[in-house]
Formats: C-alpha cells, structure tokens, sequence
C-alpha cells in the first residue's frame, strides 16, 4: 500500500504586490483614505519623503518602515544611479513579502522617475502593482498663486529640458519651470546654487520675455502652520534671488500679454440656442 504525499500548499499571492502612492505635499493632511488603506495592508512601507515628522506618521501605519532617501542618495552622485537602487530595493521588498508599499512626495507620477522603473521591473517578473494618486505640488501651486489653468491655458517644463530641447515657450500662455534649483545638473546635491547656475537658462529665457517681466517662485509648504513662500523677480534680478531657487521651488511665468480672440464666429456661437440644437441630440427640445 503506497502513501500518497501531498504537494505542500502554496501561500495565496496578494491581488497586489506592490502599492506605489503619493504622501501629499503636507503629508499629515494629504494622505488619502485609499493611500491610508494601502499602508495598512502592507508587510513594508519604503518611502522617499524628507517631509517633518514622516516616519512617525508612516509608523501609525506599518511598523516595518526603509528610508530609500537616506540609504540610496549619496552627495555628487547619480540621481539615476539612486533611482535605479530605490526600484531593485522595492521589487526586492515585493518579491520577499507582498504587499508592499512605495511610498513618494507629491504625486507618485509628478516628476518622479523611480515608480516607472519599478512598474517596469515588476512588469517583467510578474508581479501586480497598483498606482494611488495623491496631492502633487501642481494641486497647491494653483491654490497658492489663485490660478484657475482653464482660462488662459497652461505650459509646463522641466528647467533642464528647456535648455536641452530648446523648448519653444508661449509668451501669450501662463508657464511652469519645475527644479530649476537642479538645472543643469543630474547629480545629487543639497548645495545651495550660486547665480552662476541661472546665467544659461536666463539668456534661453530672454528670448521670450522682457528682462523686467515679474514671474514667481513658488515654495508651498509642507507644514499646516507654516505660510507657502512666494518670492517675485525679474530676469534682471534672477542672480540676486538664487539662494531662493532651491529644488523644491517652482517658478510661474505670468502671461506678457493675452492672446485676442480669432474666430468671432464661435463667440457668437457660444451663446446661440439654434447653433446649440445643430450640435447636440435633443436639445432645448
């Protein structure tokens, strides 16, 4: 009489290995509830956030807490070499004990390369990922400078890229330059920037805009006490605003002038009940 001996059973695979979501820009406010959920169910939270008091904060969710910042950044190095060490820590996480969590600044998407290397990796392997929003500095940039981006539309670039691509810009259409403190540059550094660094993206600038034309860098704040910081300049004083112009700065160009209105046709369209009718079913009917 033979024994037959049962295959060991295997453990279940989470629905998701990997959750990659966003902390807020204020983070103790910020967290949405699914974020929240996401944290809770996780066996590990690895998180790039410098934001006061996040560890704690993170620690009411999940005991098990990495630091990607603290253990992946190095001062002159890569920031694509560290990028690249945040993603093989996270899918090596998820590989060794679903789910875990990915933890970022912001929105998890906004200006953040490492969640695309990692849903890329984990893409390859097998493993599930599912992506959370969260409250990105885009989100209190409009609340900070009261502006609504429908009225007059929007243009956003990267400082660097600007330079590199030779954007062309729209002087008529409200502007973005994100991490103009990092321009030029994608080493690692927390080095304060000299003038020296703004004199290329200056000139590129000039070519669109007066030298006198008023624009703002913006700083919203992580900390629900403490005010957003906004600080106006010129491009004739960029230089003497450059210890304002940190990584964590975003400058808003304010139109040069508005772009008038081409096609009156559609204007008069606009609020014209027969051309309504033509241009939907059932209409005023």
């Amino acid at each position: 009489m033979t024994t037959e001996i049962s295959p060991p059973v295997q453990a279940a695979r989470p629905a998701v290995d990997i959750y990659i979501v966003g902390t807020g820009i204020t983070p103790g406010l910020h967290l949405t509830r699914e974020t929240e959920a996401a944290l809770r169910s996780s066996n590990e939270v690895l998180y790039v956030d410098k934001s006061f008091g996040i560890e704690e904060l993170l620690r009411t969710y999940c005991s098990n807490l990495t630091d990607l910042h603290k253990s992946c950044y190095a001062e002159g190095h890569s920031r694509l070499d560290a990028y690249r060490s945040m993603a093989s820590v996270v899918v090596n996480a998820a590989l060794a004990h679903p789910p875990i969590t990915f933890a970022l600044y912001g929105h998890p998407l906004v200006y953040s390369l490492p969640p695309f290397i990692v849903v890329a990796a984990a893409e390859a392997i097998g493993l599930n990922v599912k992506i959370l929003p969260g409250v990105s500095s885009l989100d209190t940039l409009f609340v900070d400078l009261r502006f609504d981006p429908c009225t007059n539309g929007v243009q956003m670039y990267e400082a660097t890229d600007i330079l590199l691509r030779q954007r062309p810009l729209q002087s008529d259409v409200p502007c973005f330059i994100w991490q103009i403190g990092a321009v030029e540059s994608r080493l690692y550094s927390t080095a304060p920037s000299s003038p020296a660094r703004f004199a290329r993206i200056k000139e590129y600038l000039l070519k669109f805009y007066p030298q006198d034309h008023r624009m703002i860098a913006v700083y919203s704040s992580s900390m629900p006490l403490v005010p957003s910081i906004l600080t106006e300049f010129t491009l004739n004083t960029i230089e003497d605003v450059a210890a304002e112009l940190h990584q964590g700065v975003t400058v808003f160009i304010p139109p040069v002038e508005y772009r008038e209105i081409s096609d009156t046709s559609i204007l008069t369209d606009m609020d014209n009940t027969v051309h309504l009718k033509q241009v939907t079913i059932g209409a005023l009917s």
